[in-house]
């Protein structure tokens, strides 16, 4: 369920609105209001407001991206998730959960990309859990510090990048990727410096079983990440656990030393088969879900532009 509102130029509310009413939105609401902008000026705007399932949402949104008469300078359109809608439709229709607009999963994983401090401090200490618990063969530390990575939106965005040609998303995912790889890395290093080898737990799989797992997980990954319903957060759990283990393990064997028995060569083999497994599956099932990237590439054009 969505909740659209589209700001428009003045006498252009009527273009808006048919776009609403040929992807199926049987009520339309619009009036208008007065901005005040920054430099002093006041514009009048036709405010569009429409209220429907999620899946004429998105179609409502990126069939508007791409009309000609949409210009990103002078429009602006915001989408929420209300808690529930009784409209026009029954709530069989109305709760449908896929698929979400393509411009909410772009925007959720742009935040969940973007290099703050905050981002860098939750994945080292988080590393630092997981690196700690790996030594003691403590598996709750371990799932406590699996519970805050974000590894995996940074793998999804580099797919959905991918997906939509969107370059800059592309870019940003893949800086983030191994932005926090070498936090968990450097948290490995550290947790290494204070304790004492060996490391207890090293339940790793092999190149195959990495394959097939990520597989299936970037799969899952993506339709979460377009469903409304998807738990999101709980596939973050199986993607991370999953993958930065390895960092985390290479960190650790930087300082307590590479034994004759280690499997470092098949370690980082399996590392990168899985990042690039879980990548190119979620990207391709963003493609399969029509994530559609046309109007946002257009904004972000003619956005840079007008900087």
């Amino acid at each position: 369920m969505r909740l659209v509102t589209v700001k428009a130029p003045a006498g252009q509310g009527k273009d808006v609105v048919a776009i609403a009413l040929e992807v199926g939105v049987s009520h339309v609401s619009v009036h208008q209001a007065k901005e005040h902008i920054s430099d002093g000026r006041e514009v009048t705007q036709d405010v569009v407001e429409v209220a429907t399932a999620t899946p004429k949402a998105k179609r409502f949104i990126e069939n508007l991206m791409e009309s000609s008469f949409y210009e990103p300078a002078t429009y602006t359109f915001t989408v929420r998730h209300p808690e529930s809608l009784f409209g026009s439709q029954p709530p069989e229709t109305e709760t449908h959960p896929i698929t979400r607009p393509t411009t909410d999963v772009y925007e959720e994983l742009w935040q969940f990309t973007k290099v703050t401090v905050s981002l860098v401090g939750r994945v080292f200490l988080s590393s630092v859990l997981l690196s700690y618990g790996m030594v003691k063969d403590m598996l709750p530390l371990i799932i406590a510090g699996l519970l805050f990575l974000p590894y995996h939106h940074h793998m999804l965005a580099t797919g959905l990048g991918a997906c939509i040609s969107e370059w800059r998303l592309l870019r940003q995912g893949l800086l983030a990727l191994l932005l926090t790889t070498a936090l968990i890395l450097l948290a490995g290093v550290c947790v290494a410096v204070f304790t004492k080898p060996p490391i207890g737990w090293e339940e790793f799989g092999s190149p195959v079983s990495g394959f097939f797992l990520s597989t299936a997980i970037g799969i899952a990954a993506g339709l979460g990440a377009v469903d409304d319903a998807g738990r999101r957060e709980l596939i973050g759990l199986a993607a991370t656990a999953h993958i930065s283990v390895y960092p985390a393990w290479f960190g650790l064997k930087l300082v307590f030393g590479f034994d004759e028995g280690d499997k470092w060569i098949e370690h980082l083999l399996t590392f990168a088969i899985n990042v690039t497994s879980l990548t190119l599956a979620a990207g391709i099932t963003f493609a399969l879900m029509r994530m559609k990237g046309g109007g946002i590439r257009r904004f972000v054009r003619q956005m840079g532009h007008a900087e």
